[in-house]
């Protein structure tokens, strides 16, 4: 075999030796040096950034429970002003509404019992002509339930003037 040849060898196996520690000796001088140095300002900056996370976390922790404090109490005074602004809007309606319906409202209440009073007029025309073809009982049944109806529609329409102009 040519490698174990004894002429060659010993040539062979000096400038293995000579390349590989001097390999090695510029990775011990040279390159590792600087990685470790490099790998120590790792350390360093994950150091500062675990110190640095730790209190960034502790602040968002407070910043969020002020906010949801300030959210708290903000919901509790808008609900609130809600309410009375409500209530007072709620008041202010019916009395506005009453008085409304007290002075700008009457007149058009009289027409509308008025003109229901004409509408039941009519249906009793109505009613009065078509009985000629009804016979005599039926007829006058009809006529008396309107009346009744009539009656009945007149009677709160009247209570409800009365009311709205108290």
């Amino acid at each position: 075999m040519p490698q174990l040849d004894k002429v060659t060898f010993l040539s062979q196996f000096f400038w293995l030796c000579f390349f590989y520690l001097g390999f090695n000796y510029v990775l011990l001088k040279i390159y590792l040096p600087k990685i470790s140095r490099i790998l120590a300002l790792r350390r360093k900056k994950m150091g500062f950034s675990q110190e640095g996370m730790i209190s960034l976390q502790q602040e968002n922790q407070q910043v969020r429970e002020n906010y949801e404090l300030l959210l708290s109490k903000a919901f509790t005074s808008s609900k609130s002003l809600f309410n009375t602004f409500f209530s007072r809007t709620t008041s202010w309606l019916d009395t506005n509404a009453t008085s409304i319906n007290k002075t700008h409202y009457q007149n058009v209440n009289v027409s509308y019992i008025h003109s229901l009073g004409e509408t039941s007029l009519s249906q009793n025309i109505l009613f009065y002509h078509a009985a000629k073809n009804l016979p005599e009982n039926l007829a006058l049944k009809l006529l008396l339930d309107n009346l009744q109806t009539i009656k009945a529609k007149s009677g709160k329409s009247q209570n409800s003037i009365t009311k709205t102009q108290k």
